[in-house]
């Protein structure tokens, strides 16, 4: 009994830092991708008339606006229109779309800076 000796199984080695960031990013992409698709397909496109977006596109009312603080104030304001419309709906969907894309990629561009700064002797390269 004591020549018995219990097999364990060999540990796993934890997979290479680039490999993993890889699985993040398809990972962050995917599930972006689905989330957007699915926004998608339940959102409808129509809107219900606004009374405050009629107010705030009027000129008098970036006549106001630039009385106050000026022309940047007015780029301002319609920046954050813009901003705001990008949070509701389809619109909601593409940029939910574009976020995981771009996360998605920026993920797969550091795995592969991370792969390139290893050392050769870990990727089973013969250069000398």
């Amino acid at each position: 009994m004591n020549d018995v000796r219990e097999q364990r199984a060999p540990a796993k080695r934890p997979k290479p830092i680039h490999v993993r960031i890889v699985y993040y990013g398809a990972t962050i992409m995917l599930a972006g991708l689905l989330a957007a698709a699915l926004i998608y397909a339940t959102t409808s496109d129509d809107r219900a008339p606004d009374p405050g977006a009629d107010i705030e596109s009027s000129r008098v009312y970036e006549y106001n606006v630039e009385r106050i603080g000026g022309m940047a104030a007015v780029y301002t304001a319609r920046f954050n229109r813009w901003l705001a419309a990008l949070w509701h709906g389809r619109p909601l969907a593409y940029t939910l779309a574009a976020l995981a894309v771009a996360i998605g990629l920026g993920c797969f561009w550091v795995a592969h800076m991370v792969y390139v700064r290893l050392p050769s002797a870990g990727r089973g390269d013969s250069e000398p």
